[in-house]
């Protein structure tokens, strides 16, 4: 089992017992997936927004990407709620998994930064 920390945002803290955020630990059979703690919190991807995994970001509103990421003993988890994103969540620099830094630099996904910055 990993013990893990889960912090929610927005709408979707309902699923951790609170109104507009919920953070609370878990127990979760491994090998434990973001997709798979989704479903055991009974939340659906299209309700996802961000996923930061401690405190790297995973994903982006949309995208689905860390479905299959995998949570570890000890790890902490925060998802907002995907109309519970505001574009300074993922501007300036936040770190990004390889998976989701390899995404952003192959397709024009962040709409909010400027056309020429690279």
């Amino acid at each position: 089992m990993a013990h893990i920390e889960v912090a929610l945002y927005g709408p979707i803290a309902h699923a951790g017992g609170g109104k507009h955020v919920a953070v609370f630990e878990m127990e979760i059979p491994e090998p434990a997936t973001v997709g798979g703690l989704l479903e055991r919190l009974g939340l659906q991807a299209e309700e996802i927004g961000l996923v930061f995994i401690n405190h790297v970001l995973h994903d982006l509103p949309g995208l689905h990407l860390s479905l299959n990421d995998e949570l570890h003993d000890g790890d902490h988890i925060g998802i907002f709620a995907e109309n519970y994103v505001w574009p300074y969540h993922y501007r300036g620099g936040a770190p990004m998994s390889p998976k989701l830094a390899e995404y952003t630099s192959t397709h024009d996904y962040l709409r909010h930064r400027p056309r020429d910055a690279a």
